[in-house]
């Protein structure tokens, strides 16, 4: 079933979702990009749909703080901290890269064992997606089929065509939420555009990776040189692992509270880029070579994740080649590797 929504109306159906009880995060346009975050009922006129990307993956910010506390510890007694059930969030504008990436993340995080504090806060949160309107020179989720539309894994899904957006529902949470909202039913005509729409941005996107035979060409590239040129290039400073959507690795912490007497347990997010990712007791470290810091990660990106998962870990989003400081890209690693580029 398919509405359309007049742009004049976002805010009001902003509106319309807090109404619901949900707390709204949205984007809205910083000094020098758009960012997610909280929407109040004065705020929703501040919500902008036009962007080609966020710096920071949304969705993985929302399952997974970058820190939070699990536990605390007081007197031989333990009290977990886990999300409220009874809460609801809705996240407004999130684009296809970042819905597949929570659902690659889905795969890590609800396995067995299941972790509570994501499956808490992915049974409470409503997608309302929104397909690309244009793309730039980092995009590359075309290779992946991960974008610039969705298919699933939304609960509303929106598609600019101008004056108007065309909303999809794809769940029964959230047919409920549009279902008291007026909007007008979407026509053949709304459909054709959308169908225009993402064609123009599907030929936007110019950077690629071939993912034929793709596993069997990494796994034989594990001693390749060209581990050892990329480390002359690296910082380490892990800002790829800490911006890709699909990056799910932690490091937990004890700390005393000295206040209160009691010992809280934390989760920060950590990455295979910094040193002391794979350091373990007495100084020992098994990546201390920068080298095989790069080669991990885009190994686990473009290799390991299909034995663990089924699918390759990577969403073609752009953002860990955008924000190298070092102009390392991950789409022409692989393409020297394939031999396809010098």
């Amino acid at each position: 079933m398919s509405f359309t929504i007049r742009r004049e109306d976002v805010p009001h159906f902003s509106r319309h979702i807090i109404s619901k009880g949900y707390t709204l995060f949205a984007p809205v346009k910083g000094e020098f990009r758009h960012f997610f975050r909280k929407i109040d009922e004065d705020q929703v006129e501040d919500v902008s749909l036009d962007f080609v990307r966020t710096t920071m993956p949304p969705l993985k910010s929302l399952l997974i703080p970058p820190r939070e506390t699990l536990l605390r510890v007081k007197d031989g007694k333990v009290e977990e901290t886990l999300p409220d059930a009874t809460s609801r969030t809705a996240i407004l504008g999130v684009h296809p890269c970042d819905v597949n990436a929570m659902n690659l993340l889905e795969r890590v995080y609800m396995d067995r064992p299941k972790d509570p504090y994501f499956e808490a806060r992915r049974k409470s949160l409503l997608v309302i997606a929104l397909n690309c309107k244009t793309a730039d020179e980092y995009c590359f989720c075309t290779s992946f089929g991960t974008g610039p539309s969705l298919e699933e894994g939304f609960d509303l899904l929106l598609t600019d065509l101008g004056d108007r957006f065309l909303l999809e529902i794809g769940s029964r949470k959230g047919a409920e939420l549009a279902s008291d909202f007026y909007m007008p039913r979407a026509t053949s005509t709304d459909i054709l555009e959308k169908d225009d729409a993402i064609r123009r941005v599907k030929g936007m996107i110019r950077r690629h990776v071939n993912t034929a035979g793709l596993q069997r060409i990494m796994t034989g590239a594990l001693y390749n040189p060209i581990w050892n040129e990329l480390a002359g290039m690296c910082t380490g400073c892990g800002a790829c692992n800490m911006v890709c959507p699909t990056c799910f690795c932690f490091n937990m912490m004890d700390e005393p509270e000295l206040d209160s007497g009691s010992v809280a347990r934390t989760r920060t997010w950590d990455g295979c880029l910094l040193w002391e990712y794979a350091e373990v007791a007495l100084g020992g470290n098994f990546r201390r070579d920068l080298a095989a810091r790069i080669r991990q990660f885009v190994n686990h990106k473009m290799n390991y994740w299909l034995n663990q998962y089924g699918s390759l870990g990577c969403v073609g989003c752009g953002r860990c080649v955008e924000q190298c400081p070092a102009g390392i890209d991950i789409t022409r690693v692989v393409a020297r590797l394939r031999g396809e580029i010098p």
